[in-house]
């Protein structure tokens, strides 16, 4: 442990405790307008991010997503999704053509860049609508609505997971998917996971609520849906150690 202690000790601070400082300031700096800066981050930066460190599952993700699309009766009805915290739009470019797009997002300014990214996706993806609203109570959700449902390191940072889960299915059509993909908490007795339970403290208040020893597969496996599976992985970044551990996977109604 005393090695392992070393290391926490120097990751603390050369990486952790700057970035840490760097995000209070800009918070401070922004004020009000936070909500609006981090829809420009999140455009600026996720998507390159999610497809430096985890392009692999990703796609491995969506080619689930466009088998399904494909293997589903044949009729004239689009293939509809429902996207939970869809940021900036990011994964339109991985969804079926022709698909039918309502996104979720507690976030209002992220409208504006989903809309850009669905002109740049080119797929014939088509907006429904943007709601503003949380996973865990979306009244304006009809039952049994959705062909899929995608939740893309989202989960993290939903306050009450299990209920958000629960509406998941809810809004599903019967015999729809849940396809995720989630960074998660490292096995137990792990150093990452060490290092994971003591940052967790103060992660949510600098992360926007995100939770990085969250065992979202325990969640899953409880769940009330037909079907669950999932795999486990590591993402390849070595600054952001502690987000190493990832899921990604689908569940059927």
């Amino acid at each position: 442990m005393a090695e392992a202690d070393a290391e926490l000790h120097n990751r603390l601070i050369y990486y952790v405790l700057p970035t840490i400082i760097v995000c209070y300031i800009t918070f401070r700096w922004c004020g009000f307008k936070k909500a609006k800066f981090q829809a420009f981050l999140c455009n600026l930066v996720c998507s390159y991010v999610h497809n430096k460190f985890c392009k692999k599952e990703k796609t491995l993700l969506f080619d689930q997503m466009k088998n399904y699309e494909k293997s589903r009766s044949k009729t004239h009805a689009a293939f509809t999704i429902l996207e939970i915290g869809a940021g900036s739009g990011m994964n339109f470019k991985f969804f079926p053509s022709g698909s039918e797009v309502t996104c979720l997002d507690p976030n209002p300014y992220n409208e504006k860049y989903i809309i850009d990214n669905l002109r740049k996706a080119d797929n014939n993806i088509r907006l429904v609508k943007f709601i503003k609203g949380f996973a865990e109570n979306m009244p304006d959700v009809p039952s049994d609505n959705f062909d899929a449902v995608v939740c893309t390191f989202t989960m993290c940072s939903i306050r009450r997971l299990n209920d958000a889960v629960e509406e998941i299915k809810r809004i599903l059509k019967p015999g729809g998917h849940f396809f995720y993909l989630e960074h998660v908490a490292a096995p137990k007795g792990s150093w990452i996971r060490y290092f994971q339970d003591k940052l967790q403290c103060i992660w949510p208040y600098i992360s926007d609520g995100c939770n990085i020893n969250r065992e979202t597969w325990n969640i899953l496996d409880h769940s009330n849906f037909k079907e669950v599976q999932y795999c486990h992985f590591s993402a390849s970044t070595w600054l952001a150690f502690f987000a190493r551990p990832g899921l990604y996977g689908s569940a059927i109604k």
